[in-house]
């Protein structure tokens, strides 16, 4: 049995969506002759294992001011011969961390540039969207050092999953819910069931409302607030309800819509994504061709509508949603990926594809 410890928290959301596929697929992993143990300390029994899954967000607090402890502690890894993969949980195709890939063998992305090369550019503002609105609407965004990877080390990086692997749906509010979130690390058994239970809203129920946007302007980058207030403008003018509502209203609302606009926020793919696809209604989006990910639910005029970061043919796009038979179609195909991604075969899919890209299965 070769033995993977994941080396993880369970904080924010990012977090709670790389354990959970892990957790559901525990059984297939030990099926495949794979053990998985997760810990929640780095501390040297981490190291006792053949290959070792990091999740970036147990270093993150710690980035500033301990990057040496953390290259020590992957530096020991690879003296003992323990594959190392480090998991970057961060939100956007961007990432602060390229700094540890000489210590690891693996570095695997939520969504990555389709063209690797762009991770030699430097952008100003940190991510390649910021830069774009923020020279569209002259939003005040600081300048963002940061360290470039060595070209060497671009084969390196590699897709893992996006975060839909999680129960996006309005129950996930509740405090049952949360406390089966919490525990469920430390028993994953009682609180994931060895499967996925989201209950998606069929794209055929009759829906009386054209199109949702109720995009939330609390946001730390001023860029992505104008870009957000931007779309609310043209709202205004096609007549469009914009403004914040009540949870309870809002997936109301998405299960009695068409269609929903889901803008960029800390990175291009963010919840209300997932929230607009398991409720059955058509998600339009900034263009997403400059990234990949996977699941692939994502493929610009197939699984959502995509408009120009300028939101020049933006109003064309909405009006283009009078076709209902456009808006069934795409969020159809968004949500059959999504449910099969969630499946018992989509569960083996994932464990069979992760083993390929970390080589620990030819």
């Amino acid at each position: 049995m070769i033995k993977i410890n994941v080396l993880t928290n369970n904080g924010c959301p990012n977090s709670k969506a790389f354990n959970c596929p892990l957790l559901v697929s525990k059984k297939i992993f030990a099926e495949k002759g794979f053990k998985l143990n997760f810990n929640f300390k780095r501390d040297t029994e981490v190291l006792n294992a053949d290959c070792i899954f990091i999740n970036s967000n147990v270093f993150r607090p710690y980035w500033k001011d301990s990057k040496k402890e953390i290259f020590s502690f992957l530096e020991s890894a690879r003296s003992l011969k323990v594959k190392t993969v480090w998991f970057d949980t961060t939100d956007s195709t961007w990432c602060t961390q390229f700094e540890v890939l000489p210590f690891v063998d693996k570095f695997l992305k939520s969504q990555i540039f389709a063209d690797k090369n762009k991770y030699l550019e430097r952008f100003r503002t940190g991510r390649i969207f910021t830069d774009t609105f923020d020279s569209l609407y002259n939003a005040g965004e600081e300048s963002s050092g940061y360290s470039l990877p060595e070209k060497e080390f671009l084969s390196k990086i590699d897709i893992s999953w996006n975060t839909c692997f999680e129960n996006y749906t309005a129950s996930r509010f509740g405090i049952f819910s949360k406390i089966k979130q919490f525990l469920r690390p430390l028993a994953p058994s009682l609180t994931t069931g060895g499967k996925f239970n989201i209950d998606f809203i069929p794209p055929e129920k009759y829906r009386n409302m054209k199109i949702s946007c109720r995009t939330g302007l609390s946001h730390s980058r001023p860029s992505v607030v104008a870009h957000r207030r931007a779309i609310g403008e043209i709202m205004k003018e096609m007549g469009v309800e914009y403004g914040k509502i009540s949870l309870p209203e809002y997936f109301h609302e998405l299960e009695n819509s068409q269609s929903a606009i889901g803008p960029f926020g800390v990175g291009e793919i963010t919840l209300r994504d997932y929230e607009i696809i398991i409720c059955g209604a058509a998600l339009l989006k900034p263009d997403m061709e400059h990234l990949r990910t996977w699941p692939e639910l994502f493929a610009p005029g197939r699984t959502y509508i995509p408009f120009r970061w300028d939101l020049s043919d933006l109003k064309d796009k909405i009006k283009s949603l009078e076709n209902a038979d456009l808006c069934r179609e795409t969020a159809k195909n968004a949500q059959n990926i999504y449910k099969d991604a969630v499946s018992g075969s989509g569960m083996e899919k994932f464990c069979e594809r992760l083993l390929k890209i970390t080589e620990l299965k030819s």
